[in-house]
């Protein structure tokens, strides 16, 4: 019963160990309270956010809100207005700990305050990282995850979507 036991409880605790997205563990390293804030949007959100897209926009019919969706398994939004470039550079640093699990979309110069990177599996993208700092040096993260194909980067970059 005590194996039993502890193999339930191990099996609990191996997702929230190797599950953590990238804003979550750049959330731990920021200790200073209000220093930043993060906003998980929820899935139902995200629905209501396409719906409303969808009503404004001559794409209704092509589904792409619907597929958006079926992609993406959590948003969060991490924004710090107070020592946004401390913040972005620690941010950058937590990037390069982890070099092995992301890799960046394009090749950046020291110095850029807008970087994207991804954690892929195969071809398909599990995690997408954008680092921005503003002028006005407000650093704003988006940590989207999901399983995200080349039509969804597409979509994302707003390039024209070929049919499948």
């Amino acid at each position: 019963m005590k194996r039993a036991l502890c193999l339930l409880w191990t099996a609990c605790l191996i997702p929230h160990a190797w599950g953590q997205d990238f804003a979550a563990k750049f959330m731990e390293q920021c200790t200073k309270k209000g220093q930043v804030e993060c906003q998980t949007v929820s899935p139902k959100m995200m629905e209501k956010v396409m719906e409303t897209i969808t009503r404004s926009d001559e794409r209704e019919d092509t589904g792409i809100p619907e597929y958006l969706l079926s992609k993406l398994k959590s948003a969060r939004i991490i924004t710090a207005k107070k020592g946004g470039e401390k913040l972005f550079q620690k941010a950058e640093r937590l990037m390069e700990k982890n070099k092995n699990r992301f890799s960046p979309m394009a090749d950046y110069a020291a110095g850029e305050d807008n970087m994207i990177f991804v954690r892929k599996h195969n071809e398909t993208v599990q995690e997408l990282v954008m680092l921005s700092l503003s002028a006005e040096k407000t650093l704003t993260i988006v940590n989207l995850t999901g399983d995200m194909d080349e039509k969804f980067m597409r979509v994302l970059s707003s390039e024209k979507i070929k049919t499948d």
